[in-house]
């Protein structure tokens, strides 16, 4: 029996039975694997789940449009930190022994002041570049939040050296709010969830091009994993449920499309399609792969021509990226009959 008294945050995992969001200390208390194909056990109903069911329920219960920052690997969640940092030095933070098992995957910086700075005192804060984890407080220091092992991150705070007259000076304290993204160790992911975050780290990087062909196979990958779940859930076999998927909705090679199952297959389980136009998610499909999609753009990455690849804005991907969630989301709310609430 879990003891669920005692709480340490909530991992992005819902049961989709008791729709009870799954505590950290209550999944796995021994530090075991999480297996995509092995259904874990509720701690609070004891019913049986696949994992990557119980993070598309969390993200379903979000009822949002904005999925970029969220932490997709399975059992993993966020943690929000408010330190100080004396400038010229280092602050050091490790993983909790009440996250044992927990890495870093990535950091963003929030926040950043002087110390009891309140109002027009505080001094303007500006990232540098495209950088999610270093910043500039008043052109007078360099503040930077970075991993440096899988359970251990700095907080940096240095002079600006091109500033001449620094309202920060050597051995003043920062206050510095950071988000943390954590994994678990142990737990292994779907390719597509994998897909998502190299897709995330990539845009952090500011590698806008590189984002798209992970995106688009991260749908056409979780849309596959969707429908083969439910074959699995619904009492077939895994050779079955995949032989059932290949034969009914592939090629003669066997060989599945992202049509083949936006279309076809959820149109014979559900009697819906993803790509409906006048559906739920019919916008959301006009912007993959209408004209102007950006599944289209991954066609020119992968396949290039004479021309030049125009440049996308961090804005634009990121923008793709949510679309990409929501589809995949929106094809597991149709196999479940969950309400899209769009």
């Amino acid at each position: 029996m879990p003891a669920t008294g005692f709480r340490a945050g909530n991992t992005n995992l819902t049961c989709p039975q008791c729709e009870k969001r799954i505590d950290k200390l209550h999944i796995n208390p021994r530090g075991g694997s999480i297996d995509p194909d092995t259904p874990l056990s509720c701690p609070y109903c004891f019913e049986l789940f696949f994992a990557e069911n119980g993070l598309l329920y969390t993200l379903h219960e979000m009822d949002g449009d904005v999925y970029f920052g969220f932490p997709f690997a399975l059992g993993g969640g966020q943690m929000r930190n408010f330190t100080t940092v004396t400038v010229g030095e280092t602050s050091r933070h490790v993983v909790n022994n009440l996250f044992a098992g927990d890495e870093f995957e990535t950091v963003q910086i929030l926040g950043a002041k002087r110390k009891e700075a309140s109002g027009d005192d505080r001094l303007p804060l500006e990232r540098l570049g495209d950088s999610y984890t270093r910043v500039s407080l008043g052109d007078s220091a360099l503040i930077a939040v970075l991993p440096v092992g899988p359970d251990e991150l700095v907080v940096t705070a240095s002079l600006d050296g091109d500033a001449d007259d620094s309202e920060i000076g050597v051995d003043d304290e920062l206050e510095v709010l950071y988000d943390a993204k954590l994994t678990r160790r142990s737990a292994a992911n779907p390719p597509w969830i994998d897909l998502l975050r190299e897709a995330e780290q990539v845009i952090l990087r500011g590698n806008h091009i590189s984002a798209v062909p992970l995106l688009v196979s991260a749908i056409d990958g979780a849309l596959y994993r969707a429908i083969y779940l439910y074959y699995v859930v619904n009492g077939h076999d895994p050779d079955d449920a995949d032989d059932r998927i290949k034969n009914r909705f592939g090629n003669p090679d066997g060989e599945v499309y992202t049509d083949d199952l936006a279309k076809d297959a959820l149109k014979e389980i559900t009697g819906e399609t993803l790509s409906d136009a006048h559906g739920p998610y019919g916008e959301l499909w006009a912007e993959f792969c209408g004209d102007e999609g950006y599944q289209g753009f991954r066609h020119i990455v992968v396949h290039p021509g004479r021309e030049p690849l125009e440049a996308v804005e961090r804005e634009t991907v990121i923008d793709w990226f949510n679309i990409s969630v929501s589809l995949i989301l929106g094809g597991f709310e149709l196999l479940w009959g969950l309400d899209s609430g769009k």
